[in-house]
């Protein structure tokens, strides 16, 4: 019984060392802040018929030597901490400005607002070498 807890516990330790370890290979940073930067974000939500639909302009950049694959952003909307997620598939290239148009329904209601600058915030980044980084709540 020992060695099998030894086992489960050094195993589990390894795969989170794994997990941390693989960013810092390609000089990404874990934590608060992204190895992705947002330099533009505008847009908002528009509500018709009890749909609410988040339409963002977007622009992105790998600050990493790598080229990352797939980046998770959310953009905050409303009183109740609302997030509108969006799941990007690159390329996102090293040093390069990426930028997209961005749409998708959200939950229903009657919120509606357009702004120039929004609270968005990438939540993850994959990279092409299997190496990811995950935003910390």
């Amino acid at each position: 019984m020992r060695r099998f807890v030894r086992e489960r516990v050094l195993g589990a330790a390894l795969a989170v060392g794994l997990t941390v370890a693989a960013p810092a290979a390609v000089g990404a940073q874990t934590g608060p802040r992204p190895p992705v930067t947002i330099s533009r974000c505008s847009g908002g939500i528009t509500s018709v018929e009890l749909v609410e639909i988040a339409s963002y302009d977007v622009t992105l950049r790998n600050t990493t030597p790598v080229t990352a694959d797939r980046v998770g952003l959310s953009a905050r909307y409303g009183r109740h901490e609302k997030r509108a997620t969006f799941d990007l598939m690159g390329p996102f290239p090293p040093g390069v400005d990426v930028s997209r148009h961005l749409r998708r329904t959200v939950n229903g209601g009657l919120f509606a607002y357009r702004s120039d600058q929004n609270d968005c915030f990438i939540d993850y980044v994959h990279f092409t070498n299997g190496a990811f980084w995950r935003r910390t709540p």
